[in-house]
């Protein structure tokens, strides 16, 4: 799963980036996004590409509270036209999030010691999938409304199986779309284009190790996304 990432550019960028028209809504840069942030998303509305501001994990139309909002970020592409709190979404309420690079964990053991290694995945520069520095990731939002009327959008992103590059580190990766793949994925011509989350390749992305300060969703700075050297990994004894 998708479950910290980096905001390091602005609004003015991000819609220059998506040809969007930007909301003049500010968030500050950010190094490590955590569920139930506020963070920019990209939906057509009335044929436009506009930028606009979302709560990050989804809150069903139907929900009692926003409670559930920290465990729904991600959303598995292969099931989520069957899913309760995605199937009504698919062929209406679809978006776009951008991100200049999201973390992934592998399980290591070092000195004898487990440890989950974080590592920063970057677009692919020149694959089709990089766009002026950003990863256009499919997602769905929804509007929640409580008791009083006072409104909610909520944004999920989707995920799918591991390209092979990923699989190295894990084995789930967010759907990523090309120029095209945004153009498809929000129009309103296109019900469900759940093919998109398929045959992402390696050159998509890049990743490179980074210091476990990313663990602490306190900590912020530009810095989370300096590569490190890996700590050497114990091998397994056989017996």
């Amino acid at each position: 799963m998708c479950g910290r990432y980096v905001r390091k550019t602005g609004a003015q960028e991000i819609a220059h980036a998506f040809s969007a028209v930007d909301s003049e809504r500010h968030l500050a840069l950010n190094f490590n996004i955590s569920p139930t942030s506020d963070v920019f998303v990209l939906r057509a509305i009335d044929g436009v590409v506009r930028l606009d501001v979302m709560s990050w994990g989804l809150v069903p139309v139907w929900a009692k509270d926003v409670s559930r909002a920290a465990s729904l970020i991600n959303a598995r592409s292969e099931s989520v036209a069957e899913k309760p709190s995605f199937r009504n979404l698919i062929s209406r309420h679809r978006c776009v999030m951008p991100m200049n690079a999201y973390y992934e964990w592998k399980p290591m053991k070092v000195a004898g010691k487990p440890m989950k290694q974080p590592f920063a995945f970057f677009p692919g520069v020149g694959s089709g999938y990089d766009h002026e520095s950003h990863f256009a990731v499919a997602s769905l939002w929804s509007t929640w409304r409580d008791s009083e009327g006072n409104e909610l959008n909520t944004c999920v992103a989707l995920t799918t199986e591991a390209n092979e590059r990923v699989s190295q580190v894990h084995n789930r990766m967010p759907v990523l779309l090309t120029k095209d793949g945004i153009s498809q994925w929000l129009s309103d011509d296109v019900v469900a284009p759940l093919h998109l989350a398929n045959g992402i390749p390696d050159a998509a992305v890049d990743y490179v190790p980074v210091s476990t300060d990313v663990n602490n969703a306190r900590n912020h700075g530009s810095h989370l996304l300096d590569a490190i050297t890996l700590p050497e990994e114990t091998p397994e004894t056989l017996f």
